[in-house]
């Protein structure tokens, strides 16, 4: 009788969407509902899609009917305002399952009829995140480690939502993780706690910005900062200006292939001249899945300055 109470509790549907999600290996589950009806998608291999496997454990007829509730169980979890259906909200949580743990980011959305929330799931499915291993050719590999070995510039990954630009920085820091470096990393959040870097949470709810953490990290006296993602102005001048002035500085940035990304910087109002006196390469790449397998592969493209 107990199981039965909890098979068809919110806790268990929520139970049960992620799972499902961390199980098909998503990036991200998308979770909304508004007057044309409810939706849960999993963005798999960049792509979204619907998960039969989902339906079988619980119908879809019921997860429509508890929809409100496992939004609200969701934004508990994530330490969120459940009353609050006007604003965007943002929150994080831990979960559970098979002895490992998962942080999971949420991102809570008004629509005009409803509501809507992403789920990110910030763990690497990859035991091993070499370069070879995420698809990138010895050529590709040879002029990373060029890259890698100088003292100062700026080295950025490129590419498109979930095309697994963390992956791959979390590879270069590996490469360089020797112990004989001070490596700062900024992050929002933290996605992988890594042994021998000095990693630091972003919180603008408290005033810790990029920015300011960014300015702090300078006076630590680091050989290398990696921002987890240049988003601003404020962020890329910063960046840039640590790349000047001695310091080795990976980061990602949102554009679709290598070349885009120096417009990108440009549009956020660096003059031309600092970005090629600073930077030493770009990654461009995307994420493409492997014909007749369930395998996937990373695309790139590495422009080397």
């Amino acid at each position: 009788m107990k199981n039965n109470i909890l098979q068809n509790s919110t806790i268990h549907y929520v139970d049960v969407i992620i799972k499902t999600g961390i199980k098909n290996r998503a990036s991200d589950i998308h979770i909304k509902y508004d007057e044309t009806g409810m939706e849960i998608k999993y963005r798999i291999d960049g792509k979204m899609t619907e998960s039969e496997k989902l339906y079988k454990k619980i119908e879809k007829k019921i997860l429509e009917k508890n929809i409100i509730e496992i939004i609200s169980r969701i934004k508990i979890l994530s330490d969120m305002n459940v009353a609050e259906k006007r604003k965007p909200q943002d929150g994080s949580f831990s979960f559970l399952f098979n002895k490992e743990n998962y942080d999971i980011r949420s991102a809570f959305l008004p629509t005009v009829t409803g509501e809507s929330i992403v789920l990110r799931i910030l763990k690497s499915f990859l035991e091993n995140t070499e370069l070879e291993t995420l698809g990138f050719s010895s050529e590709s590999k040879s002029i990373l480690e060029k890259m890698l070995k100088r003292s100062h510039g700026m080295i950025l990954v490129s590419g498109p939502t979930g095309s697994g630009k963390s992956t791959t920085l979390m590879s270069l820091i590996n490469m360089i993780n020797d112990g004989h470096k001070k490596i700062i990393t900024v992050e929002d959040p933290v996605e992988n706690k890594v042994k021998g870097l000095i990693q630091v949470q972003v919180n603008n709810e408290i005033g810790v910005t990029f920015s300011e953490v960014l300015k702090s990290s300078l006076r630590n006296d680091p050989d290398v900062i990696v921002i987890s993602e240049i988003r601003d102005e404020i962020t890329a001048e910063i960046a840039i200006r640590a790349a000047l002035t001695g310091h080795l500085v990976i980061s990602t940035v949102h554009t679709i292939d290598a070349v885009s990304t120096i417009i990108r910087l440009v549009d956020m109002g660096i003059p031309e001249y600092l970005i090629l006196d600073s930077l030493i390469g770009i990654i461009g790449q995307q994420l493409v899945k492997k014909k007749n397998t369930e395998g996937r592969i990373i695309i790139n493209q590495v422009l080397y300055i």
